[in-house]
């Protein structure tokens, strides 16, 4: 005796289909969504957020700013994030580089925004005990 050919479809969908059709959308709720897409931004600020730093901020208390450090311009530290290694004097990102380069900045400046700067204590770096 043969099988219709979609007999293996229908099987799998009425055994596996409706436990998994009436467990999904109570596990993925708005709320889940939302904790999810403040995860992604979160992992993607933290990645960008040192280079941001010292580009501003390394700048400014670097003691050498104005004296050749510059934190604007050609040849400066913020342009520098736009270069291929982020370095001065590099060549330019192409432009989806650029885009996921400003997604990434933005994204700092969200995260700095949102939530509080973890401090980093000599109890959170190490353990004392030996």
């Amino acid at each position: 005796m043969m099988m219709p050919a979609n007999f293996s479809a229908v099987n799998a969908e009425v055994v596996y289909g409706g436990a998994v059709a009436d467990y999904l959308p109570n596990a993925w709720t708005a709320a889940n969504v939302k904790q999810f897409s403040t995860n992604i931004i979160t992992l993607v600020s933290n990645s960008f957020f040192q280079r941001v730093i010292n580009a501003t901020l390394g700048t400014m208390f670097s003691g050498s700013w104005g004296d050749g450090s510059k934190l604007f311009g050609d040849e400066g530290s913020l342009t520098a994030l736009y270069k291929v290694g982020r370095v001065p004097g590099g060549d330019y990102q192409n432009f989806g580089n650029k885009i996921m380069t400003t997604l990434g900045l933005a994204s700092v400046v969200y995260t700095l925004g949102t939530s509080d700067a973890k401090i980093f204590t000599v109890k959170n770096v190490a353990s004392t005990n030996v």
